[in-house]
């Protein structure tokens, strides 16, 4: 206990501020509210800076990567927001389409293998296939919540507790607490969009 408070004592504004920036946006995200996007930007920017102070070129690309996707978030959100004002179909919670999951699930599996292996052969990382297990499964959540599609959730879920288990075992206790929390987010996030995009 003494370790994880002294590690919260020496945590710098910047990582607070993208910790907050980030837990805001998944709890508006839940809600679908559009301002979460510009808030996830604000979060992953953050991490790019911090990425690059702690010298994590892989978490750094990841978090840059995130950018671009989720500016289409805030596009596509945005977009079905005017569509929805104009009495148009607007963009709204659903599940994703059979091919498309099945593909999803194929892709993440492949890319997971390919990564790791990269990882494992030339850039020799801790536990190389968690790492890209983690880091293909965010990108895919990423994307599928900018399409309101309610698997988002279980690819976070699934993101979130690799990520737990690979800082935990790198001893990382208060990421492993902040994944924790994500992991308790996505599950509601779950739990409220299945029951949104159930209603008749």
């Amino acid at each position: 206990m003494d370790a994880i408070l002294s590690q919260m004592q020496q945590t710098s504004w910047l990582e607070w501020l993208g910790t907050l920036t980030g837990l805001a946006a998944v709890v508006l995200s839940i809600r679908e509210r559009v301002l979460a996007w510009p808030l996830f930007v604000s979060c992953y920017a953050l991490y790019v800076v911090l990425s690059w102070q702690a010298s994590l070129p892989a978490a750094m690309a990841l978090n840059a990567l995130f950018i671009p996707i989720s500016l289409y978030g805030w596009w596509s959100w945005q977009r079905g927001r005017q569509q929805s004002a104009c009495g148009q179909e607007a963009l709204s919670i659903s599940r994703m389409p059979g091919k498309i999951r099945n593909l999803a699930v194929i892709s993440i599996a492949g890319a997971t293998l390919l990564l790791g292996w990269v990882n494992q052969r030339w850039i020799g990382g801790a536990l190389p296939y968690l790492d890209a297990f983690a880091t293909i499964s965010s990108l895919a959540a990423q994307w599928m919540l900018s399409r309101k599609w309610v698997e988002n959730w279980i690819a976070w879920i699934l993101a979130d507790l690799a990520f737990a288990l690979l800082w935990g075992l790198q001893g990382y206790a208060v990421t492993v607490i902040m994944f924790a929390v994500f992991t308790l987010l996505a599950i509601c996030g779950w739990c409220s969009w299945y029951r949104t995009q159930a209603k008749p």
